[in-house]
Order: structure tokens, then C-alpha cells, then sequence
């Protein structure tokens, strides 16, 4: 899908505008921004069915030092278990790439 498109419908969507007066403040037609929608609509589908799978491993655990439960993270379908000494840019990183 288009980065153009994604902006575009985010902006319809947070405007309040029926889809007619949005396209018709921006010189779209109605049945072209509705195959947009259409069409990310089913790519978020078709991204929601795959199964994604992440490995984080904490920076600085080593064999001695006694490990605590982890933590358990549910984001949709998804869980990530997180230890003590993960790194933080790294679990940013895939909740981010989950939610997406």
C-alpha cells in the first residue's frame, strides 16, 4: 500500500467528514478512496494470519546470575517473555513491529 494512501485515509478517518464531503474538500472521488480503504483493509487481514516470531536476548545475563520469572508481554496473538536485563531498544523495536 502506498505511504500516500495510509496518510490520506488516516486523515479521512480523523477528519469527522462523511467520506463524500472529505473527498470532496480534497478533490478525490468518493469510490477511489474507497478502494484504498478496501485495500488496506485486507492487507491488515492478510498481515494479521501470519504468524511473525521475534527473538530478544537480554545484553548482559549471564549463566551465573539467578534468573527471576519473566515477564510476560500480550500484544493480539502474540506473547513475548521478558527477563531481567533485556535491552529496551530491542523490545521497543518488536512491539512496535507487533502492533504494526
Amino acid at each position: 500500500m502506498d505511504k500516500n494512501w495510509i496518510d490520506l485515509i488516516q486523515d479521512y478517518k480523523s477528519s469527522g467528514l462523511t467520506a463524500a464531503k472529505w473527498c470532496e474538500e480534497k478533490g478525490f472521488k468518493v469510490h477511489i478512496l474507497r478502494y484504498h480503504i478496501n485495500k488496506l483493509n485486507k492487507e491488515k487481514k492478510k498481515a494479521s494470519n501470519e504468524t511473525q516470531w521475534a527473538s530478544v536476548v537480554p545484553a548482559n545475563l549471564t549463566v551465573d546470575e539467578p534468573v527471576a520469572k519473566p515477564l510476560k508481554v500480550i500484544i493480539g496473538q502474540s506473547t513475548i517473555e521478558v527477563n531481567s536485563g533485556f535491552d529496551p531498544d530491542t523490545l521497543k523495536a518488536v512491539v512496535k513491529v507487533l502492533c504494526e
